[in-house]
C-alpha cells in the first residue's frame, strides 16, 4: 500500500468479531482482487493470518458493504467541497438522498479519524495560531449555530473547528483540541490573532496557561454594515513579538470566505441551512480533508526555476498538510477510504 503520510500506517484486521481486531501482532497479506456489481474497478483483499479469514480494502472504513463505487464516492466528497447540498448531489448522481447521506458520513468520520490520528502521532508545530467562527443556523432561522474554526497560518494549515454557541463552552473544546495536537516547548513562543470575542482570551488563559504565547486582538467597527475602524489591543506581549505583516486576521477571514463558497450550509441568503447538525459536521470534515491533504495551495508555492521560458517548471507545490510536514505529497479520496485507521 502506498504510504504517503510520514507515519508508519501498519495493516490491521478491521474485522470486530476477530480476536486480532486492531492487533498490530498479526500478519495481514494481499490476497487477490476482486469487483463487485456496482465497481468494476478492482478491489484488494486481504488474508487475516490470525483470524483466518478474508477482508477487503474498503474494511477500513463504514463504506464496506455500501452499494456504490470508488468514483461515485470520490463524486461524492469532490461535489461536497464544491458546495453542492446533499439534495442536489442525489440528483447529479441519481441516487437516493439516504444513499448520499451514508456515503457523506462515511467520508466525513474516515476524514475525522484520519486527521486526528495523523496529527496526534506526528504533533503539529503551530507558530502562529488564528481562530474565529462564522454564524449559520439550525433547524430554523430562529436557532444560530456558530461554528469556530482554527488556522496556523504560515502554513494555512487548518487545525479544526467546533459547532455549537457563540460561548466560552465552545471556545474551551477548540483550544483544548489545539493543545492536544501541538507540540508544545518553552522555548517556542506561540502567537495567536482574533477578534475582540472575550470566550477566546478565556479559554486560552483556563487551557494554555502552561505555554507561552503572546495574544492580540483586532478589534473592527461597523457601520451599516461598512468597516470604519480597525484597532489592536495586544492582550499579551507587544508589537515587537507581531513582526511584519502578522499583526491581523486576514488568514483565518480567507479561510472564512472559501467555507462559505465550499459549504452550502455556511451560505447567505439560502434556505439550505443546517437541519442535521451530524450532517454538518460531516460535510465540514470532508472539507478539511479536501483543504488541508489534496489541494495546492498558491501562497505555498516554491520557485525552483527563475528563467521565464515556456513548459519548464518554475514551481513546486505544496498543501497545507505537506507543509506541515504531515504528508509527502498530496493524498486522495481513494487513499482516505482505504488508508488503515485504528478507531477508539
Amino acid at each position: 500500500m502506498q504510504n504517503p503520510a510520514n507515519t508508519a500506517l501498519t495493516l490491521f484486521c478491521p474485522r470486530k468479531s476477530c480476536k486480532y481486531y486492531q492487533s498490530t501482532e498479526n500478519t495481514i497479506a494481499k490476497d487477490g482482487v476482486y469487483t463487485t456489481k456496482s465497481d468494476s474497478e478492482p478491489r484488494q483483499m486481504f488474508y487475516c493470518h490470525g483470524g483466518k479469514h478474508r477482508f477487503s480494502e474498503t474494511g477500513h472504513s463504514d463504506l464496506f458493504g455500501k452499494h456504490g463505487s470508488f468514483k461515485e464516492y470520490e463524486q461524492t466528497a469532490k461535489l461536497s467541497s464544491y458546495g453542492l447540498a446533499t439534495d442536489a448531489i442525489a440528483d447529479v448522481l441519481q441516487k437516493d438522498r439516504r444513499t448520499i447521506d451514508q456515503w457523506q458520513k462515511a467520508i466525513g468520520q474516515k476524514g475525522h479519524q484520519f486527521h486526528l490520528f495523523l496529527c496526534f502521532t506526528i504533533g503539529l508545530i503551530i507558530r502562529f495560531l488564528q481562530m474565529d467562527e462564522l454564524w449559520s443556523y439550525l433547524k430554523n432561522k430562529n436557532q444560530q449555530l456558530w461554528v469556530f474554526i482554527a488556522l496556523e497560518s504560515t502554513t494555512k494549515f487548518w487545525i479544526g473547528f467546533e459547532l455549537g454557541s457563540r460561548t466560552i463552552y465552545t471556545a474551551n473544546r477548540l483550544v483544548k483540541g489545539i493543545k492536544e495536537l501541538g507540540r508544545w516547548g518553552k522555548d517556542n513562543i506561540l502567537k495567536v490573532a482574533t477578534d475582540k470575542l472575550a470566550a477566546y482570551k478565556k479559554a486560552l488563559e483556563n487551557i494554555m496557561s502552561d505555554t507561552p504565547y503572546v495574544y492580540l486582538q483586532i478589534v473592527k467597527r461597523r457601520i451599516k454594515r461598512r468597516l470604519v475602524t480597525v484597532k489592536k489591543y495586544f492582550v499579551k506581549g507587544t508589537a515587537i513579538d507581531f513582526p511584519g505583516k502578522s499583526q491581523n486576521t486576514s488568514f483565518i477571514e480567507r479561510l472564512n470566505l472559501t467555507l462559505r463558497q465550499h459549504i452550502s450550509y455556511l451560505q447567505r441568503k439560502t434556505l439550505g441551512y443546517c437541519k442535521n447538525k451530524l450532517n454538518f459536521t460531516n460535510v465540514m470534515w470532508i472539507n478539511l480533508f479536501d483543504y488541508n491533504y489534496i489541494q495546492f495551495h498558491k501562497s505555498l508555492r516554491i520557485r525552483i526555476n527563475n528563467k521565464n521560458e515556456k513548459f519548464i517548471k518554475k514551481y513546486n507545490h505544496n498543501t497545507p498538510a505537506m507543509q506541515m510536514g504531515l504528508t509527502n505529497f498530496p493524498l486522495n479520496w481513494r487513499y482516505l477510504i482505504t488508508v488503515p485507521i485504528p478507531r477508539k
